[in-house]
């Protein structure tokens, strides 16, 4: 860590109230987040870990900047789970990925159209089927005097993950300002974001969107956060928040409860009687889901944990919660096999996180192979693309940027046939 004990105790001392703590429950950071005994990333169903620390020079280095051309070996072994009637077998392979620097500050062209995918199997491939890589606080830059090693870390703007790094989920932590939503992570001490707000968060994501409607479905996990900063956030700043939401995402690109349950008796019953819908009818459009689980959000947002009629944002369920009327969406530590099964099961869409800044190359790529194998849908992560001084980052070496689920894809799938950037 390279903020010296002196600058800790005094940044502690004088910002407790703001939030030096560790995730608590939903994820939300509690008082004690910096602490150095961070977990693992790889959280559990009350998202308890996000990232752990990580060696990084003294300049912020962002997620695509190159490793020099180091060559590293990536195998990708994917298992066999009979967890749904759709369960198909597991895909092997093994690939060798040459790391090239690449830079992650490039600008993505209005007009450009470098994303394909479709044809015949767009009316037979789903949502469910498919695989793709996330970022864990995707607006994250690494502040000039890192406070905890889980912070050392920078992504690039979000419309640059998603043209060159492949990336389909985000994650945005929002915080109520005087005057708007912000986005960020903790205040003062890890406050650097790549866009500041909801509406401009958003706002590149649609952009990019509009710039390649053949996309597959992009989705975006946003976490209430009143405790490390900002105003307190009580029902009405939620429905606030879908106004804000649906202020930047027009209809014909949000895609929400209500459109899923699309004359079913709730949610729940239409993924009981359809599943997903097929990638033809997602394709160009955006999904946000309520990571928060704990009461005083969870609760407000789905009247109790009863409905999300009307609402701009899906809600993560947690095990326990997959049979609610509401359930389509789930969070999961990589190492939670039942919970896993039964989400499956269930027909929800799974996501995790994978490494954090801090753990080693080792690690990481045993937990990255171990969620790909278990069929989570999507891989959250804090490098995405190469990076200085790592051997690691998230790679799909067989679908760029998405590959075909190995729990839940049919025999058919291709990772053209996804997307291919």
């Amino acid at each position: 860590m390279r903020a010296n004990g002196l600058i800790r105790g005094l940044l502690c001392g004088a910002l407790a109230m703001a939030g030096c703590g560790a995730p608590g429950p939903g994820g939300s950071t509690s008082a004690t987040e910096v602490s150095a005994s961070t977990s693992s990333g790889s959280d559990s169903a009350d998202d308890t870990g996000t990232t752990a620390g990580a060696p990084t020079t003294t300049e912020s280095p962002t997620a695509g900047s190159g490793s020099g051309g180091e060559t590293t070996t990536t195998g990708s072994t994917s298992s066999t789970s009979e967890v749904s009637s759709s369960t198909t077998e597991a895909v092997t392979s093994t690939t060798t990925t040459t790391s090239t620097s690449t830079s992650t500050t490039g600008d993505t062209t209005a007009g450009e159209t470098d994303t394909t995918g479709g044809g015949s199997l767009d009316e037979v491939l789903t949502l469910q089927h498919v695989q793709v890589k996330g970022t864990h606080n995707s607006y994250h830059v690494e502040p000039l005097l890192p406070f905890d090693p889980s912070h050392e870390y920078s992504h690039a703007p979000l419309d640059v993950q998603l043209g060159e790094q492949g990336v389909r989920a985000f994650e945005l932590d929002v915080h109520k300002g005087v005057s708007e939503f912000e986005v960020y992570h903790i205040t003062v001490i890890d406050a650097s974001a790549t866009c500041t707000n909801v509406p401009d968060c958003l706002g590149l994501i649609r952009d990019w969107s509009l710039a390649h409607p053949d996309h597959l479905p992009i989705v975006v996990w946003v976490e209430i956060k009143d405790s490390t900063g900002g105003l307190p956030i009580g029902a009405s700043d939620l429905d606030a928040l879908d106004d804000a939401i649906r202020e930047v995402l027009p209809p014909e690109q949000l895609f929400t409860p209500d459109d899923l349950q699309a004359g079913h008796p709730s949610v729940r019953a239409a993924l009981e009687a359809e599943g997903w819908p097929t990638l033809a009818q997602l394709r160009g459009q955006i999904l946000l889901v309520l990571l928060n689980v704990e009461e005083g959000h969870a609760d407000d947002y789905t009247a109790g944990y009863t409905s999300l009629a009307g609402r701009a944002m899906f809600a993560r369920a947690t095990p326990g919660q997959f049979s609610a009327p509401w359930a389509a969406l789930a969070k999961l530590g990589i190492d939670d096999d039942e919970a896993i099964a039964q989400a499956h099961a269930a027909n929800l869409l799974i996501a995790t996180n994978v490494c954090g800044a801090g753990e080693d190359d080792a690690a990481c790529e045993a937990k990255a192979e171990a969620a790909k194998a278990a069929g989570i849908h999507m891989l959250k992560d804090d490098f995405p693309a190469p990076v200085d001084g790592m051997r690691y980052f998230l790679d799909f070496p067989d679908g760029n940027p998405a590959r075909c689920n190995p729990v839940t894809a049919p025999p058919a799938c291709t990772s053209e046939a996804l997307e291919d950037l």
